[in-house]
């Protein structure tokens, strides 16, 4: 005689399908990274007169972090995030989720041409160069407008208790 059981509960998310949830809402380390990479190219920037010995530093750091770190961190959130620009009801959030997504598709690809070419002097070399200044300057604060409640540079959070 055999006696079988059956449960009433649902089957359990997968750890991988918990993670990729909770990496959606956790933002930290994506944000932090843009904001990094954003001042290090602006310490790039003709503008902003810094020396060759830390200009080259500098660049070494932006470029490698850009490469490696932000390109898995950023773009494994972005990939968690994108459903909820899609199904958000907040109009402004998926307004602005749709523009940081076509920012951050232009401002990568332009660091990935100039990563493996650079700026040859060319007409497409500074074309590219200029999309990928840009785009970052409409990025960095788009981000930081889209996610102002939760940011990390929300520096209310921290005085107001």
């Amino acid at each position: 005689m055999s006696i079988s059981v059956m449960s009433d509960h649902k089957p359990t998310m997968s750890r991988l399908s918990q993670w990729w949830q909770h990496l959606a809402y956790h933002h930290k380390w994506a944000e932090s990274l843009l904001y990094l990479m954003f001042f290090s190219g602006l310490l790039l920037w003709d503008t902003i007169n810094t020396s060759w010995q830390v200009e080259r530093w500098t660049l070494l750091f932006h470029m490698l972090v850009g490469v490696t770190l932000f390109s898995i961190v950023v773009g494994a959130f972005w990939a968690a995030h994108r459903r909820l620009i899609q199904s958000s009801k907040k109009p402004f959030l998926r307004q602005t989720g749709t523009a940081i997504e076509w920012l951050l598709i232009a401002c990568s690809l332009s660091g990935f041409y100039l990563f493996f070419y650079g700026t040859p002097g060319n007409t497409l070399g500074v074309i590219i160069q200029n999309v990928h200044f840009y785009s970052s300057w409409l990025l960095a604060p788009l981000v930081f407008r889209h996610a102002m409640r939760w940011s990390v540079m929300n520096v209310k959070k921290y005085l107001i208790r």
